[in-house]
């Protein structure tokens, strides 16, 4: 009785400590771990975290970075016109003179890496580009909810179709689609277990299929699809698609769709997408 009245104390003791010191009140609290060295900090909160990147003079697109503890960064940005640009990254923490910097290398586009100094704060993780000066943040929207996304995914794991009419009907000529709804058109996804996916997508006179790799954020907010090309030796692109419901027997997405063929019959602009989970005739 004795005892668990000292650790009970022991336990007010440090949360009054924390409620009244000036500094200790917000997120620091939690992330400056004084038995942890500044580098193990940073890094755990880093693979730990969901982050939204904000830019300090406004002009970097809003988006999220999900970084993974075997070195590689997932950065999702948003376009205007309600589309999701995918950007694959390789990531490291060095120390430079008792400094902290985060080192990002661009795989996509020209290559680029950049190096920026690493502060954390209440709300996040501010940085500044050795090289260009910018400054930028990564807010804390969270921790990773894996035990919820691997329930997304065991979920999605199977065939599906779509359940309406899953292409565009054009006004114009330069328009996505036809004039006239396709009674035979169809839109099917295959998510496999092991990571991959196939789709096809067409009529009665014209099947497209692609095949890849998939995944979702380890928030839950977006499906990644990694088209492959025909040998499956090179990703031909990433598809972000928005994950807007999900049950055992359905989901939605939002998404523009598009294809390797570039085929503007089969192309559409931001829409929802239902599927409804679907058992391929033997």
């Amino acid at each position: 009785m004795k005892k668990m009245f000292l650790i009970t104390l022991m336990m007010l003791i440090v949360a009054t400590t924390f409620a009244s010191t000036p500094g200790l009140d917000c997120r620091e609290a939690y992330t400056k771990n004084p038995e942890l060295a500044e580098k193990a900090r940073v890094y755990t909160d880093l693979v730990e975290s969901n982050w939204q990147i904000n830019w300090q003079n406004g002009q970097g697109k809003a988006g999220q970075i999900i970084f993974h503890d075997f070195g590689a960064a997932d950065q999702i940005l948003a376009n205007g016109d309600g589309t999701f640009v995918y950007h694959q990254s390789q990531w490291t923490l060095e120390e430079y003179n008792n400094a902290l910097f985060l080192v990002i290398s661009h795989l996509n586009g020209d290559n680029q890496t950049n190096m920026y100094r690493v502060f954390q704060t209440c709300d996040g993780i501010d940085l500044t580009d050795i090289g260009s000066l910018e400054r930028l943040s990564f807010k804390f929207v969270g921790k990773k909810g894996n035990a919820s996304v691997d329930h997304m995914s065991q979920n999605l794991t199977g065939e599906w179709i779509s359940s309406g009419y899953a292409f565009d009907q054009a006004t114009t000529m330069d328009d996505c689609g036809t004039f006239q709804p396709m009674h035979d058109a169809f839109l099917q996804y295959s998510f496999r277990g092991d990571g991959t996916f196939a789709r096809a997508l067409g009529n009665k006179g014209m099947t497209l299929r692609e095949i890849g790799f998939w995944d979702i954020t380890d928030d839950g907010q977006f499906l990644l699809m990694h088209v492959k090309d025909a040998s499956g030796n090179q990703i031909l692109r990433t598809d972000v698609a928005e994950l807007i419901h999900m049950q055992d027997g359905s989901f939605t997405l939002r998404q523009a769709l598009v294809n390797k063929d570039k085929n503007d019959l089969f192309c559409t602009q931001v829409k929802e997408f239902g599927f409804t989970r679907w058992t391929p005739r033997p």
